[in-house]
Formats: structure tokens, sequence, C-alpha cells
């Protein structure tokens, strides 16, 4: 939809809800309301959805980076010290366990060998050219890939909420993924936290060692009657208010809340289970509503 018919719909939005809200009004209701078409609706992405139990969880929030499994990493070196002749691996490739990476010319009895990979995995370290001098140096590091492994810092504030088991909901940036924290370790330069380890899968490979990653670590699940979603709600007349779907009218429903995640709430009275109510675009109704508002007072 081009910015010409959205705005076109939005006119026939706005002029379809303030003909309702004044004839809301004129019933005595007390009551705001908005009429808009199934088809208008769906053109500018009116959703609703169903208010029901749900659970909400008490997030600590950490940040970290992606790493190879370290049962999965090895780093390769000459057998014994000679020259390179050739070289088949390239930064980069995938490779098998039992593939040669390279050949070397032994100093000692000037008889080739080959150096092979001892695992399946990719190659993300290549320290070695044709001609070079291979000595005890590491020629190779290969890595298993998949899975790959997130570590958390979890500074001493988070410490007691944190435990092996719990649910990680994992944002790379571009994806998201559910992982248990498997392990929690020192940091390896003694600063003043803890790491959190989980397990990702990696099997699509769109996923590369160090990258950055934020995490919502649930460390409690809470069991609610009646939640709502919390970007459904909106300020109306100095209260939090939801839309009520009942066919093509929209029903301004003040609500008293409860406790919140930040994605679901918890409604205390205003709704019933299974009403259905406006989580989508549901700004676009009360601009609609406060708009009749402040044309019937002029």
């Amino acid at each position: 939809m081009n910015s010409i018919q959205f705005l076109f719909v939005l006119v026939c939005s706005g002029a379809l809800a303030t003909a309702s809200l004044r004839a809301a009004e004129s019933k005595g209701t007390g009551q705001h309301a908005a009429q808009i078409s199934p088809q208008i609706a769906k053109e500018v992405g009116i959703q609703s959805t169903t208010a029901g139990a749900g659970t909400l969880e008490r997030i600590v929030a950490s940040y970290g980076r992606l790493v190879p499994d370290p049962d999965g990493i090895t780093q390769i070196r000459a057998r014994f010290p000679g020259q390179v002749t050739n070289v088949r691996a390239r930064l980069g490739d995938d490779v098998k366990a039992g593939d040669v990476l390279a050949t070397i010319e032994s100093s000692d009895s000037l008889q080739p060998y080959t150096v092979e990979s001892p695992l399946d995995g990719t190659v993300i370290q290549r320290n070695v050219n044709v001609g070079e001098l291979a000595d005890a140096q590491m020629l190779f590091t290969v890595a298993r890939l998949d899975p790959l492994w997130v570590e958390l810092k979890i500074f001493p504030g988070q410490r007691r909420d944190i435990a092996i088991g719990q649910t990680v909901h994992i944002d790379t940036g571009h994806s998201q993924h559910e992982a248990r924290i498997r392990n929690i370790v020192p940091s390896r330069d003694n600063s003043p936290y803890v790491i959190a380890r989980a397990e990702i899968e990696n099997a699509r490979g769109l996923l590369s060692p160090g990258a950055l990653v934020s995490a919502r670590i649930v460390v409690e699940r809470i069991d609610a009657p009646l939640v709502i979603e919390s970007r459904a709600l909106q300020s109306l007349d100095e209260s939090r208010v939801v839309f009520v779907r009942k066919g093509d009218v929209f029903e301004v429903r003040p609500v008293e809340l409860g406790r919140t995640d930040g994605r679901l709430t918890e409604v205390l009275s205003g709704l019933i289970l299974n009403e259905r109510y406006v989580v989508d675009n549901s700004y676009l109704i009360k601009a609609d509503i406060e708009k009749s508002g402040a044309e019937a007072v002029h």
C-alpha cells in the first residue's frame, strides 16, 4: 500500500470513527467507541487477539558473546619441522575429520607428510603458506560451529537470582533463540562477574563466534488469570485503556492493571476472559477518538 492509499484509508477510518462516536454519545452511553469496517481495519493493520490467562516472567538482563564449544575446537601443528609444500585448506573452509589441510616436507627425512583435520568443523584460523618453515607454531585452528555457546556476564548484584537450568531468551540482533543455562563459571581474568553459559543450535551456520548478544534470563514465572499484551495499552482521558472489538465496533475500555513483565500485563478489572482487544495499531483508534472529541467541543 503506497502513501496515498494509506492516507485515504486513514481518512475513511477517521470519518467512520467520528460518526460512530457521535452516535454513541447521542444515545447517552457515556462510553467512547469507534466503528471501522473490517476491510479498512485490515488495510491499516488493526489486529485483535483474545484476552486470557498467561504467565508473567521476571527477567534479569545480561549481555555477552557467542563462542565455539571448547570441546569442539583444536589447534593443529606440524608433527615434525619442515617446509610447507602445499596448502589445501583456506580460511572459512568446512572440513571433515581426516581431510588433508597441508603437506610438509620433513627437514630430517626429506619425506613429505600430510597435516589432517582431527574433526569435522570450519577453519577459523590459518597461519601458514607454501614455502614457509613449519616448526612449533600453530598452523590451523578448526572449530565445530554447531552448536555454539553463549557466554553471559553475571554481575554480583544479579548472581543470587541466576541458577543452572533457567531459560534464556537470546537476541543476536537479527535472530532470537531460546536456551537454558548449562553451567556457571568464574571469569577467566578475575573480573568481578561470573559467566553463565548456554548452548544454542547453529545448524544453518548463520551465527558466528565473537558476535555480541543480549539476553533475558527468566528467573521467575508468575501465573496470572487474565493478561493482555502490553503494547495494546493506550492512555485516554487520564486512564489506561484497551480497545475491545465487537464486530466492527471498537469500544474504549478503561482497565485496572496489576503486575507486568514488559511483554504481558495483568488485568485486574475492566476486561473479561475471552474478550477480543486490539493489539496492533490501537493508536489509530485512539487518534480518531481524540480527533472526534476535539471536533465535538468546537
